[in-house]
């Protein structure tokens, strides 16, 4: 099952938060040129062109946030079916050894 308020707390901690602006300003910025190149450098941006260069921005912004929560879930889980092996595992060893 899906922990989505484990995951809603991942995707808005600070943490995330701060990594996944970083990328978005980075890939967002190289995005923008590529895609806006020649109306940033005839500096002739409209409000549509400053829309469009954000809406970029967020993409990235997203993409990175959801692989972090998709990794903290992933890693959570493999956490608790480790300790659930470590569980069942010790009755196991314990009745091995008594026979």
């Amino acid at each position: 099952m899906f922990e989505l308020k484990y995951a809603a707390s991942v995707f808005f901690s600070r943490n995330v938060a701060k990594r996944s602006f970083t990328v978005a300003v980075i890939v967002g910025t190289i995005l923008a040129f590529i895609n806006h190149g020649d109306v940033i450098l005839s500096s002739n941006l409209t409000a549509t062109c400053w829309v469009k260069m954000i809406a970029t921005c967020i993409v990235p912004y997203t993409v990175s946030s959801v692989t972090a929560v998709l990794t903290a879930v992933e890693q959570r889980k493999a956490s608790q079916n480790q300790q659930l092996e470590i569980v069942m595992f010790i009755p196991a060893v314990g009745l091995a050894s008594t026979t």
